[in-house]
């Protein structure tokens, strides 16, 4: 499973660096000015004096993580005159950022910075949801999928976006392009949501490929559906196990036998356990059909999807196994590398070392 966080980051990436040169330059003078007490407690005068109605702090961002570029651009872009009046009155900041190569932010660097804010919103949503850890996500990845290939299509016929979705749009249809390119296992876990089931796939389907490629894209999916249940068939239904002890106690007394070379007879319940096995493979795909026949629930506020699979689990044994499975998988694996990366913001390297007087 690709972590969709990691993909978003690499397609807004391509985007961010239409507009590279506004974005290096909102950044560089971020920076500047948090690299001293004094120097944010100037700006921050300045700020009350040209716009007191802001109190948001300016924050630095992570070049690698698009989502902190877009929190610094949002929160900066609120701060142009003071940014203006900065330059005025602070000669070393105008003169340090014409050594970095670079100009004082101008009123169409502002405009590129807030075009952009307002196209990568959405993103951010998406972003935001996809890092939840109190919740499920697998079963509504692809719906979020679906919804920023909606954007970048609309983008791409508006001229203030276009440059920017269509350089996103080639990295989004390199990983998210087609069904084929994608786990199907998100789609699954779409199908397995009562309040889905095949209707709302069908709806998706036919929005983003059109009714000419919807049945085939629909084909495809639901058979590789059918194969994985049967596969959970026969996993768990209680025929393999008898068949699994009993082959086991057949070899240990093929292991006893003086003669490797002699034949063993089968065992006489071999063949009625293996029919028995293919009646609960073709009941267990009933059971599968007999959920995606049922009305879907209502989609509300109060409804939780993992006590309706406890409550429907006898009804649907193998299913639910099948659900459990599915509603595990994390589509995002930020929330557990940041847990290993607070470390390095805790132990730096002043804290974790010692002074000559301390050894």
């Amino acid at each position: 499973m690709r972590c969709v966080a990691h993909i978003l980051n690499l397609v807004v990436q391509d985007g961010i660096k239409k507009v590279y040169k506004s974005v290096e330059i909102i950044r560089w003078a971020v920076k500047w000015i948090r690299q001293s007490p004094s120097r944010i407690g100037k700006f921050t005068k300045f700020s009350k004096l040209v716009n007191p109605g802001t109190t948001k702090h300016l924050v630095r961002d992570v070049p690698t993580r698009w989502n902190s570029t877009y929190h610094m651009l949002n929160i900066s872009q609120a701060y142009e005159k003071p940014f203006d009046r900065y330059d005025l009155e602070e000669y070393e900041f105008h003169s340090d950022i014409e050594k970095a190569g670079l100009s004082i932010p101008s009123p169409s660097d502002w405009q590129h910075v807030r075009h952009l804010c307002h196209f990568l919103k959405p993103f951010c949503d998406v972003t935001k949801r996809i890092f939840g850890t109190l919740y499920l996500t697998s079963n509504t990845c692809i719906e979020y999928i679906y919804s920023i290939g909606t954007l970048l299509d609309d983008a791409i016929s508006d001229a203030s976006f276009c440059d920017i979705a269509l350089a996103m749009r080639v990295k989004f249809d390199k990983y998210f392009g087609d069904v084929e390119k994608m786990n199907l296992l998100l789609y699954f876990s779409l199908i397995i949501d009562p309040r889905n089931k095949v209707k709302y796939l069908v709806i998706l389907l036919e929005d983003r490929y059109g009714k000419e490629k919807m049945d085939e894209k629909k084909k495809y999916i639901m058979d590789s559906m059918f194969e994985l249940y049967n596969d959970y068939i026969r996993i768990h239904s209680p025929s393999t196990t008898s068949s699994t002890t009993e082959s086991s106690n057949s070899s240990s007394i093929l292991g006893k036998c003086h003669n490797p070379n002699a034949t063993t007879p089968k065992p006489p319940l071999r063949n009625k356990l293996r029919e028995k096995m293919k009646a609960n493979i073709v009941e267990s795909i009933g059971e599968l059909e007999k959920y995606l026949k049922e009305s879907v629930e209502e989609d509300s506020s109060m409804f939780n999807i993992l006590d309706w699979w406890r409550v429907n689990s006898p009804r649907f044994p193998f299913l639910s196994l099948m659900a459990k499975d599915l509603f595990a998988i994390p589509v995002s694996t930020v929330a557990s590398e940041s847990v290993f990366s607070t470390s390095g913001r805790v132990f730096d390297p002043y804290r974790s070392s010692l002074t000559p007087k301390d050894c």
